[in-house]
């Protein structure tokens, strides 16, 4: 059988739907292609739902640029697929709570974290302990203090996958392939023809591979450069549950081990995450549980005793030096990666699309997007390692 189309997206997670969703508002016909039997069921749907531009260590130093782009496009982008599947997707903007639950994690903060603010200009209200317990009045009694961090933004990224997935299918633009996978790309001066499994072959003017850890498969060079970070996480539920129990999505350290809860709407609270680097499985173990609800304890010991509703697992796509690929990935411009985000997925989705859509009309693009294109290019890994034994 055989297929054409503008674009193929091989990937049908957060990164590969905001994608086709930019392409075909630009007029393109898409073929979005996913080894599930829907979209976003992968580590998309198993994200904590932060959009985080101070909190996580990677936004503070590189890609610092990367993030606050995709933060001032996330609210017009999230309205946008509200307003295109009519379904609601509820946007915490309250921002985030960084604590410290003793004197030297608030040490910690003042001395390495805090500077850390300052020199890349984020916005970081410091908090006495009784501002953090009016503030969030769940949090434990032993809290030192902490900080506001308002430009932070949270949803559940279940809720904006299905949102995201009703406005692709609505699509006219958009042809959606689910369970089968890609298993090879030809590239040529003209276009690409991308294999699949069930024997198709789809051909294209360009190809998105946004698969994950696994999408070297489809960009051999860039194999050994990608590699799985499996996470796990809890939800609880409150007594009687009506709104957010929270206000804020809160960061804290309990025995050098990172806790970070994200309240719902409905009054469930998201509290995780693990991180083990080289793990692609998704089972949920025993261990990594205990660990959890011995973090949200210290946190919030209240919310400890709430009913558990799921615990989960997730794998997150890892690069080698923590920048996402976002680039082209063979000599002719025609197989572009769109992966490594880690776990910034659901907080760089919209500025990945952004850039996805500047390499497809690079006469539209102004120099800040070229210099963020500069930042993920693949080939800069390829640079430091040197050339492929098929390119010798």
């Amino acid at each position: 059988m055989r297929e054409t189309c503008d674009v193929t997206i091989a990937g049908g997670g957060i990164v590969g739907c905001a994608i086709a969703q930019r392409l075909t508002a630009e007029g393109r016909r898409v073929v979005i292609v996913e080894k599930g039997q829907r979209l976003g069921n992968g580590a998309s749907s198993a994200a904590m739902g932060g959009i985080i531009t101070e909190t996580d260590e990677l936004c503070l130093g590189p890609l610092r640029e990367l993030v606050k782009r995709s933060r001032e496009l996330y609210p017009a982008w999230v309205a946008a697929v509200i307003g295109l599947s009519g379904i609601e997707v509820p946007l915490l903007t309250a921002g985030a709570l960084q604590i410290a639950l003793d004197d030297a994690e608030m040490i910690r903060l003042h001395e390495r974290i805090v500077p850390r603010w300052q020199a890349t200009g984020a916005r970081a209200e410091p908090l006495l302990r009784h501002e953090v317990l009016r503030a969030e009045p769940l949090i434990s009694r032993q809290v030192r203090g902490g900080f506001h961090l308002p430009a932070e933004l949270a949803l559940e990224p279940r809720r904006l996958m299905a949102a995201l997935s009703a406005a692709l299918w609505l699509d006219p633009g958009v042809r959606i392939r689910l369970g089968t996978r890609a298993t090879r790309v030809d590239a040529s001066p003209h276009g690409v023809a991308v294999h699949l499994d069930d024997g198709t072959r789809i051909e294209s003017g360009h190809v998105i591979v946004a698969g994950g850890h696994l999408s070297g498969s489809l960009a051999p060079d860039h194999a050994g450069q990608l590699f799985p970070i499996k996470g796990e996480a809890i939800e609880v539920i409150a007594p009687g549950a009506g709104g957010y129990p929270m206000r804020h999505h809160v960061y804290a350290s309990v025995e050098g081990r990172d806790i970070y809860a994200v309240p719902r709407n409905d009054g469930r609270l998201a509290v995780g995450v693990t991180h083990e680097r080289g793990r692609s499985d998704t089972v949920p173990t025993p261990g990594n549980l205990a660990m959890i609800r011995h973090g949200l304890a210290a946190l919030a010991p209240s919310a400890a005793s709430w009913r558990m509703r799921r615990h989960w697992s997730g794998v997150r796509p890892g690069s080698v030096d923590g920048i996402p690929f976002i680039g082209p990935a063979d000599r002719y411009g025609r197989l572009i990666l769109a992966t490594g985000h880690a776990g910034l997925g659901i907080t760089l989705a919209p500025v990945t699309a952004e850039l996805v859509g500047g390499l497809l009309d690079p006469g539209g693009t102004d120099a800040a997007t070229r210099d963020l294109l500069a930042l993920c290019d693949p080939a800069r890994v390829r640079s430091a390692i040197g050339p492929s034994p098929t390119e010798r």
